[in-house]
């Protein structure tokens, strides 16, 4: 479907994803951003001037309750000085015309508990003439008036409520009551501010733009003190305690049905709250209509964008054009796109590179082919091998031809990454060492290689061992090296080739992590051994007595006489299989089976996996180990079978003795009188003592079913010389008395102790 598309359209289909991805990705992360921030700076703004008012309103507060505090300290206006006469009355009206310089006032009064007048600024009232006639509270009235004076002991606001005056612009006011003195203990009176309404809704009016929104202030009992509106839409509500409910800061929640957004802060002067809530959509109406208009300014930029790339697209288009009519003309077709032109270029370079392998694959294959002739010794004319050699890249430089070969630990089960790398390593460090040529296709996981080297050859086995050791550091792997003889002629190779597969061999006895150099082992092997037969058969004894210690050392002392003698390897063999032959009687005499006490030992195909005597003497220190531990508690359990059926069979023959005891019977036996107690309670979960007593009753028992002995010779029968000892102790074990027992079963003659 996308192939017939014209090349044009896929380029503008491209270029505008290109300016879509970028501008939407980029466009709707700064516009996000932004509108974040904006909404941030919104409520920010909207807190700091909530604060504002909250500040203003305590500053109102502070000020009254400093002229609260005036008013106490002013001698004219004690109590003493009121009540002398009217001409005081006079003086202390002048004194209180604080509401002259304080707009936010409008009137003050002070009363004195106990006497019959409120003064004010402007005159002297009793407490009815001032609640009926000159400010009539709708829900106060003039008896409650004085009683809320009298019991005044904190400063307390009325919250807003009507009031008919003349002397008032407001037909609502706010009563802030202040008892004196301000922070006394005991009160002499009160102070009276009268505040109209809507000089605090003046404060309030600020902080909304919006006539659906209002503003709020609770005391610190969470009652309602003044709104700036008094219609509340959210009618049926009960607005304090959802105030209460609310976080400090800007928050949102929902009133019959509807989004609000409400922001909150609380005064740390008196604990009162101050509230603002407005509609959630004219909250965020600014940011709303700048996010529309962002919207529509992305709209736009992607319209020219698209426009533009158009344009320009069809100018740099036609080159293109012009180079896809030339092609198909070479090429003898109609090529509408790049798709055409790269499907040909493909061919064109599949037909190649087939061409191409099939000359590197038949060189692989004669390079290696060639390198197998030359290790096996079946080259007959060097000169006519040597030339068809350097066609493959095989060119030897050096006059001297030896053969190297790896032998591995887990070369076959590692993985496979591994495996190549470290096949890879050692290919190379050869041939940095040496001009080497690694060779495949032999049997066995052996890495082999063809080296040539100069006359001089005192670097080879410097060079050889500390290859071994970079290769052992770096892979962490057990290696053996061996290595063949070196030749001038090119046909011994198949020479050399044996003799390092001989050294490699050679493991047997020298161990893996090992360079064996042919040249080292050649005399080894010629001269005189002896073979360790006297040493085997000790080791077998061993194994059978259990001594785990000393067939260690046995099988090291075997270990070093292969090592340290002269004996070839095929009677190196014989030793091993030898020594897995003790191991194998050892199991099978032990039960009769290859497991004992639910172990299984491995079979003779397990004890003859081993590439080192190393590895083999591990092995059988291992096992006989476990069978020692095995022959030793075989022969421990019967030890103690014996010795428990003997110490029974003195109790049995000696209970009837009065004089036995237990350190008696531990000098029959040649042990501790601890000791005895000890083995025999572990051995039949009982003590000597309930053992010897248990006899005595059971023959004391018997006696009296079949003997109509009396009780005091019966008793001698059975160890004891206390007759009521006695009965006590039969009736403690048996639950009756010896009479009672004896005609039980059957004996009626009563017992005679006599």
């Amino acid at each position: 479907m996308l192939n017939k598309i014209p090349l044009l359209y896929k380029y503008l289909i491209s270029y505008l994803i290109l300016l879509l991805i970028p501008l939407l990705v980029i466009g709707l992360s700064v516009y996000h951003h932004y509108v974040v921030i904006l909404k941030d700076e919104v409520t920010s703004n909207h807190q700091r001037m909530l604060e504002q008012i909250q500040g203003s309103f305590d500053l109102k507060i502070k000020e009254m309750n400093t002229i609260a505090a005036e008013i106490a300290s002013k001698p004219e206006l004690t109590p003493f000085q009121l009540q002398q006469d009217m001409y005081n009355a006079v003086k202390a009206k002048n004194l209180l015309t604080y509401y002259k310089s304080n707009d936010f006032i409008r009137d003050v009064l002070i009363y004195i508990n106990g006497q019959p007048y409120l003064y004010s600024g402007t005159s002297t009232y009793t407490p009815s003439m001032l609640i009926d006639n000159i400010y009539r509270y709708e829900s106060w009235t003039s008896q409650q008036f004085t009683e809320d004076l009298l019991e005044l002991r904190a400063p307390r606001f009325r919250p807003s409520e009507k009031v008919e005056s003349s002397q008032l612009t407001d037909k609502r006011v706010l009563t802030y009551l202040v008892p004196l003195p301000v922070n006394g203990t005991i009160t002499y009176g009160s102070v009276l501010f009268i505040i109209e309404e809507q000089k605090v809704r003046n404060m309030l009016k600020g902080l909304l733009e919006y006539k659906e929104g209002n503003t709020m202030v609770f005391d610190r009992q969470g009652q309602l003190i003044v709104s700036l509106h008094d219609e509340p839409y959210f009618a049926g509500v009960d607005i304090s305690p959802m105030v209460a409910s609310l976080p400090l800061g800007t928050s949102t929640t929902q009133l019959n049905d509807h989004d609000y957004a409400f922001s909150k802060v609380k005064s740390s002067y008196n604990g009162w709250t101050y509230v603002t809530i407005l509609p959630t959509d004219q909250f965020m109406q600014r940011i709303n209509e700048i996010q529309t208009r962002a919207l529509f300014g992305l709209i736009w930029v992607i319209v020219i964008g698209s426009v533009l790339i158009f344009v320009l697209l069809h100018v740099n288009y036609y080159p293109v054009r012009r180079f896809l009519l030339f092609t198909g003309k070479q090429w003898g077709g109609s090529f509408r796109n790049f798709n055409d032109v790269t499907q040909a270029i493909h061919q064109i370079a599949e037909e190649k590179h087939h061409m191409g392998q099939q000359i590197t694959n038949h060189r692989s294959a004669v390079r290696e082919q060639m390198l197998l002739t030359l290790i096996k010794g079946r080259v007959n004319h060097v000169e006519e091998f040597r030339s068809k050699a350097e066609m493959v890249e095989i060119c030897f430089t050096k006059p001297m031809f030896f053969v190297v070969r790896f032998a591995i630990r887990d070369l076959i089960s590692m993985e496979r990454e591994r495996q190549t790398e470290l096949v890879q390593e050692i290919e190379e460090s050869m041939i940095k060492l040496f001009e080497a040529y690694h060779v495949d296709g032999l049997e066995g996981p052996i890495l082999n290689f063809i080296c040539t080297a100069d006359t001089e050859s005192e670097q080879l086995r410097p060079n050889m061992t500390q290859l071994h050791k970079y290769i052992r550091e770096q892979f962490d792997i057990d290696v053996t090296i061996g290595v063949g003889n070196l030749y001038l002629d090119l046909r011994e190779l198949g020479k050399s080739f044996i003799e390092a597969s001989t050294a490699l061999d050679f493991r047997l006895i020298k161990g893996f992590n090992e360079v064996i150099f042919y040249s080292d082992i050649t005399e080894h092997t010629n001269s005189e051994f002896r073979y360790p037969r006297q040493e085997i058969e000790t080791m077998e004894t061993l194994i059978r007595q259990g001594d785990t210690d000393t067939v260690k050392a046995m099988v090291r002392q075997i270990l070093s006489i292969i090592e340290t003698g002269s004996m070839p390897l095929h009677m190196v063999r014989c030793v091993c299989y030898d020594m897995i032959n003790c191991i194998l009687k050892a199991m099978y005499r032990l039960n009769g089976r290859l497991e004992a006490d639910g172990k299984t030992y491995p079979d003779v195909i397990g004890l003859t996996k081993f590439d080192t005597i190393q590895d083999l003497a591990l092995l059988i220190e291992h096992m006989c180990e476990d069978l020692c531990a095995d022959i030793l508690g075989s022969q421990s359990d019967s030890r103690n079978r014996g010795l428990k059926q003997a110490m029974q069979d003195y109790i049995q023959s000696n209970y009837h003795d009065s004089q036995f005891s237990v350190q008696a019977m531990a000098d029959h036996f040649t042990i501790s009188a601890s000791y005895l107690k000890k083995s025999y309670k572990e051995l039949t979960g009982q003590t000597i003592t309930d053992e010897v007593n248990h006899c005595r009753m059971e023959q004391a028992k018997h006696l009296l079913r079949s003997t109509d002995m009396v009780l005091k010779d019966l008793i001698q029968q059975i160890g004891y010389f206390d007759v009521p000892s006695f009965i006590r102790k039969f009736k403690q074990s048996v639950k009756v008395t010896p009479g009672e027992y004896r005609k039980l079963w059957g004996n009626r003659t009563d017992i005679d102790v006599e």
